[in-house]
C-alpha cells in the first residue's frame, strides 16, 4: 500500500479530495545502526514502517474516521467529540479534538480522515494516531504546530531538513549481506562496529554544540565506512543515489540506512534545494532502475513528516 492507493481510497470512501497527507514513523539512529544507546542521543529518522494519516475539510459538520480495518467510515458530529466512548482506534483521533477543544480552539468545520500503518510493533499504533490526528488539525487550522520530542531531541539549523527515502529495494531479511555476516561470524563486521562506535562519539558532541555541518560530514562519513568495511552491504541502486548526491553543493550528509538491508537512504539538505534534488534523483533512479522512489521530508528533530509526491 502506497500514498496513491490511499488517495484513491479516500477519494472512494469520502468521496472528495485530500487535501493533505503525514506519516508518523518508526525510527532509526541518524548515524550509527548497531548501537542502540545512541538512539536516546541522537535524532530520529524514518524507515519505511509507520502509520500515515489522509485528511480533507468536510463541507458539513461532521467528522469522519476511516482505516482499512473498517467496513465502512464512522461519523460523529460536533455534540458527539467529547464523549468519547469508543474502544477502536478512532478513541485516539477523537482525543485530539477534545485537547484542541479544551484548549478553548474553535472548530469551525468538520473533517474526513484515513489511518492506515504498518508499525512492525503495534503497541505504538494509538499513539502514532493521536500525535498525528493532532498535528494535521492544528495545521489543517492554521494553528501554531509544534511536535513533543523527546528529552534529548536536539534543535539544528532550520536551513536544512531530512530527506528519507524508499528506493523500494527489495528487503530479504533472512538472506540480506548483513545477516549472512553476522552467520559468519565476521571479523569485518567486529571492526565495522569498532569504528562506527567512533563515529558515534563524535556525533554526540556535534549534536550537543548543535553543528549540523559537521553532522552532515559525520553522515558521508558512516555511509563510506560501510562501503569500505563491508562493500558486500550496499545495494548497487543506493550507489547511484549516493553519486548523485555528492554531486550537490546542497545536500551536507547522504547515507544508506536500514542495518544492511538496504531500501532506505537518508540526505541532509538545504530546505531550497529540496523540490530540484527529489525531482532530479527520482529522474536519474527510475531511468537506471525502472523503479520508482518515494520521499519523505522533515526537519532535523521533528518526528511527523508531512508527505511530499512529486508527479
Amino acid at each position: 500500500m502506497d500514498i496513491g492507493n490511499l488517495k484513491e481510497l479516500f477519494l472512494f470512501v469520502f468521496k472528495k479530495d485530500i487535501k493533505a497527507s503525514y506519516f508518523k514513523p518508526e525510527h532509526i539512529s541518524l548515524i550509527g545502526e548497531n548501537h542502540k544507546s545512541f538512539n536516546q542521543a541522537s535524532t530520529s529518522c524514518v524507515l519505511s514502517h509507520g502509520v500515515y494519516l489522509l485528511i480533507a475539510k468536510s463541507d458539513e459538520q461532521q467528522y469522519g474516521f476511516w482505516s482499512l480495518s473498517q467496513h465502512k467510515p464512522k461519523y460523529f458530529d460536533k455534540r458527539q467529540l467529547n464523549r468519547n466512548k469508543e474502544q477502536s482506534w478512532i478513541k485516539f483521533a477523537l482525543n485530539s479534538y477534545v485537547q484542541l477543544i479544551n484548549q478553548g480552539v474553535g472548530i469551525p468545520c468538520g473533517f474526513d480522515i484515513l489511518v492506515w500503518g504498518n508499525l512492525s510493533d503495534t503497541k505504538n499504533a494509538g499513539l502514532h494516531i493521536e500525535a498525528l490526528t493532532t498535528f494535521a488539525l492544528s495545521e489543517q487550522l492554521g494553528l501554531n504546530n509544534t511536535v513533543n520530542q523527546t528529552e534529548n531531541q536536539p534543535v539544528f539549523d532550520s536551513k536544512y531538513k531530512l530527506i528519507i527515502t524508499n528506493t523500494h529495494t527489495p528487503h530479504v531479511v533472512d538472506n540480506s549481506p548483513l545477516a549472512k555476516l553476522l552467520k559468519q561470524n565476521s571479523n569485518a563486521l567486529e571492526r565495522y562496529i569498532l569504528l562506527e562506535k567512533q563515529l558515534i562519539e563524535e556525533a554526540k558532541t556535534a549534536i550537543e554544540k548543535q553543528n549540523t555541518i559537521k553532522i552532515g560530514t559525520l553522515i558521508n562519513q558512516n555511509h563510506r565506512l560501510l562501503r569500505e568495511e563491508l562493500p558486500s552491504i550496499i545495494p548497487p541502486e543506493i550507489e547511484i543515489m549516493q553519486a548523485e548526491a555528492e554531486k550537490s553543493d546542497d545536500v551536507l550528509g547522504f547515507r544508506m540506512a536500514g542495518c544492511g538491508f538496504g531500501g532506505n537512504t537518508i540526505t541532509l539538505i538545504k530546505e531550497s534545494a529540496i523540490h530540484t534534488y527529489i525531482e532530479q534523483m527520482s529522474e536519474i533512479y527510475e531511468f537506471e532502475t525502472d523503479v520508482p522512489n518515494t520521499f519523505f521530508t522533515a526537519q532535523i528533530g521533528d518526528d511527523i513528516f508531512k508527505y511530499y509526491e512529486f508527479e
